[in-house]
């Protein structure tokens, strides 16, 4: 098992030094629970756009101090300024479409970053 992963199952957060420039990234939901966490296709996703999920946290609404980095909710209400932006997590895994939708948006992240 890697170590991040054992840390997060056991409900440890790391320490980080303060001014050590590791931005917080938020993927909105319209519920938290424990599965997003281990899910693959978050994971894949996460992967593919070069965010460590070690530095994402899942949140209904987005705040002013992070970066949402994925919006996942259905009614995108309050609006955010998302990198990627999908239906929920469950009609994503039914649907080609947006999982095609999704993909562009990813391709297009990593043209865009290099």
């Amino acid at each position: 098992m890697e170590k991040s992963a054992y840390l997060d199952a056991m409900g440890i957060t790391r320490w980080n030094q303060k001014g050590s420039g590791v931005q917080a990234y938020v993927i909105l939901v319209d519920k938290v629970s424990e599965e997003l966490e281990s899910h693959p296709i978050i994971m894949t996703v996460l992967s593919l756009v070069e965010c460590p999920f070690t530095h994402c946290s899942f949140k209904i609404s987005p705040d002013q101090a992070s970066k949402v980095i994925w919006d996942m909710r259905r009614v995108k209400i309050p609006r955010a300024n998302p990198i990627l932006s999908s239906p929920p997590l469950n009609e994503l895994e039914q649907l080609s479409k947006s999982k095609r939708e999704l993909w562009n948006m990813i391709v297009a992240q990593q043209e865009a970053t290099g």
